[in-house]
């Protein structure tokens, strides 16, 4: 999802490490490293990497160009080849009558339906071009916040490995209960925070 759309959701995140004190220049250097690759011209089925801040055919950082003043701006790009099931059912059945007019029309062996199927899929996988989406992050170092504009699970979860595998960083969800903890700064305070049982503001 990109910042500037109509309409957005996020996801809000701390970040915890120490960073080095060349920080912008170790950035780049990163995100250059795990920039997205691109898989038009190969079987794969996923691809996921950094591009540049709402432009999602430039996956180069060498410039500076994810510096925003005191943020960091840039986009997770996902690519992924998917077979619509109907499309994936006909032609397994088309591939099954051939092989069975081959062998006399003897039926197929489980394991022959199973090294069918995968035959059929990777065909089809090679003639389906990568569908694209885009998603953006905006980081703030100096307060140690990370918001990224998506929501789902599974981008969520591709996010969080590759920021931490990117930039060897722990980050977590920040949600009421986790700010809390990050305000509050005395061990009596945090104590009485664990104590805390939730309310459910309804009437009966």
């Amino acid at each position: 999802m990109g910042l500037f759309s109509k309409s957005l959701s996020c996801t809000r995140y701390f970040v915890r490490g120490e960073l080095p004190e060349d920080f912008l220049s170790w950035a780049d250097e990163r995100l250059q490293h795990f920039a997205f690759r691109e898989i038009d011209d190969t079987n794969d089925e996923k691809s996921w990497g950094w591009v540049e801040f709402d432009n999602l055919l430039q996956p180069e950082f060498t410039g500076g160009q994810a510096h925003k003043g005191e943020y960091l701006a840039f986009s997770l790009r996902l690519d992924a080849r998917k077979v619509p099931a109907a499309l994936f059912r006909k032609h397994f059945l088309i591939a099954e009558l051939t092989v069975r007019e081959q062998q006399k029309f003897r039926r197929l062996s489980r394991q022959q339906k199973l090294e069918l199927k995968k035959s059929v899929m990777q065909d089809l996988l090679r003639r389906q071009m990568p569908q694209p989406t885009i998603f953006d992050v905006v980081w703030h170092p100096d307060r140690q916040r990370l918001w990224l504009f998506a929501t789902s699970p599974k981008v969520r979860e591709t996010f969080e490995s590759l920021f931490r595998e990117t930039f060897e960083l722990d980050i977590y969800l920040l949600f009421p209960y986790t700010l809390a903890q990050d305000l509050l700064k005395s061990e009596a305070a945090l104590n009485r925070l664990e104590m805390v049982e939730p309310v459910v503001f309804t009437r009966d």
